[in-house]
């Protein structure tokens, strides 16, 4: 799996922070191999503050009308319970489509902020020991705290929205 370099948000993101610091070229590389149309899959559960990047990035990007198929919003989360039968429904109706994965991860505290984006797949719950599948050609996972200070459920929203935004405004500028 090839990890483009990090992107530092900072401990605390806040609307000015936050944004893309590798070069566009390698960003947009990853996310323009996806092909037109792709499936998005955007993971997580709106119940817990520090695990709903995933549906609040599916929100805005339905919202935005993103010409790609979403998986995952606030409305319909992804979230542990439904990822099989999620991955199941996207290999049957979008066998031809390359699949983004989008999740929050837990971390250092030096990396709470960072986003990082790979070539490969994410195993989602990893951090909590589940079994579940790993989805992704193209995976953005975002970085929202270190569990040993601050567990998912106490991280601040605005931390969660802020990074939300950076990856939705990016994934928006790329499939234009």
């Amino acid at each position: 799996m090839k990890y483009f370099p990090e992107l530092t948000l900072g401990v605390e993101p806040s609307a000015q922070s936050v944004g893309f610091e590798t070069p566009d070229f390698e960003l947009d590389c990853a996310l323009l191999s996806l092909g037109s149309a792709p499936v998005i899959l955007c993971i997580g559960s709106d119940r817990v503050t520090g695990d709903c990047l995933g549906p609040i990035v599916g929100q805005m990007l339905t919202e935005h009308g993103v010409r790609a198929y979403v998986y995952g919003t606030l409305d319909k989360p992804v979230t542990a319970l439904n990822l099989k039968d999620s991955v199941r429904r996207i290999k049957e109706l979008h066998s031809d489509k390359k699949v983004l994965a989008i999740d929050s991860s837990v971390g250092k505290v030096s990396d709470v902020g960072k986003i990082r984006i790979a070539f490969g797949s994410i195993a989602p719950g990893s951090a909590d020991g589940k079994k579940l599948p790993k989805v992704g050609d193209v995976s953005i996972t975002a970085t929202v705290t270190d569990p040993r200070r601050t567990p998912l459920s106490a991280v601040r929203l605005g931390t969660v929205y802020a990074l939300a935004r950076s990856i939705t405004e990016r994934i928006m500028r790329c499939m234009q």
